[in-house]
């Protein structure tokens, strides 16, 4: 079925709801300077940007990227810390009667505080030059997953709803078209990279089954908010800011909902009553810490 098709059987003259989005993230390796470029003529917030390049994720996620696929060699982690990350680069032997023997033939080597430039001792090897070779690339160059992140966290702040397990497709209220398609001018500007949207109107069928997700995901925000409560009366967090900050989460929360019963009615009177219970215990907590 065409995207216009479906399109054309959920665009009705009841008021617009909200959007269906998914997103195919296609050449969207970007260098960092071309992603701010691509966000600011979006008129995005620069704050849903992922940080940029650091020489230690670079080096990271090039590891990562060559040893994906080898059978007979492996690169490990050897020493984090001190200023120097270090990986050692190991041939595995199997002998064909259940040992097995290693062998390190190379060291890379990235000294944080005197250059970004990595060292070897076996500078030669096939796959230090392939580490090497994806680093330089790395340092001013973000990954696919890393703009995956940042279309996350744009329609976290949109209050989006996750409409499958393990994500993939969003509903998005009303209240925030304009930066969604803000977002969507954005990420056709990574490579050939798109972000489609399905406008929802409001009929009986789409305020139930939109309303049960919302609910659905409310609750599942409010019960991993009240685990970590109880687990707070049981052993209290050191700092303040802790219990502060989940002040700010609670009210993040409950703003979602009053948002979603003005959009879809959806009844959030019981939810609210279990936000005012956690709001009442964290700030028990907090004049416990204070006194």
């Amino acid at each position: 079925m065409s995207l216009s098709l479906i399109r054309s059987h959920l665009q009705t003259a009841g008021a617009h709801v909200g959007d269906l989005l998914w997103w195919t993230l296609e050449e969207a390796r970007v260098t960092r300077n071309r992603l701010e470029e691509v966000w600011a003529n979006a008129a995005l917030s620069p704050t849903f940007l992922p940080e940029p390049p650091t020489p230690e994720k670079a080096l990271k996620t090039a590891v990562r990227e060559v040893h994906a696929g080898r059978q007979d060699r492996l690169i490990r982690l050897g020493k984090e810390g001190d200023g120097e990350l270090v990986f050692a680069v190991v041939e595995e032997r199997r002998d064909g009667t259940g040992n097995v023997s290693y062998q390190q033939e190379a060291r890379i080597v990235l000294r944080r505080l005197v250059s970004l430039r990595l060292d070897s001792d076996a500078p030669q090897h096939e796959i230090v030059r392939d580490v090497c070779d994806a680093y330089e690339r790395l340092l001013s160059t973000h990954t696919p997953d890393d703009i995956r992140r940042a279309l996350v966290r744009t329609l976290s702040s949109c209050a989006a709803v996750t409409l499958r397990d393990h994500g993939g497709v969003y509903w998005v209220p009303s209240p925030y078209s304009e930066t969604l398609r803000q977002l969507q001018a954005a990420v056709a500007g990574i490579g050939k990279s798109r972000l489609d949207l399905v406008p929802v109107h409001a009929t009986p069928e789409a305020t139930q089954a939109l309303g049960h997700a919302a609910r659905s995901a409310l609750e599942d925000d409010l019960t991993a908010l009240r685990t970590e409560i109880e687990s707070f009366l049981q052993s209290p967090p050191d700092r303040l800011s802790t219990l502060t900050r989940r002040l700010q989460t609670f009210e993040d929360l409950r703003s979602k909902a009053r948002l979603y019963h003005s959009v879809l009615q959806v009844q959030v009177s019981d939810l609210e009553a279990g936000l005012h219970d956690l709001t009442r215990h964290v700030e028990g907590l907090l004049q416990a810490k204070a006194s």
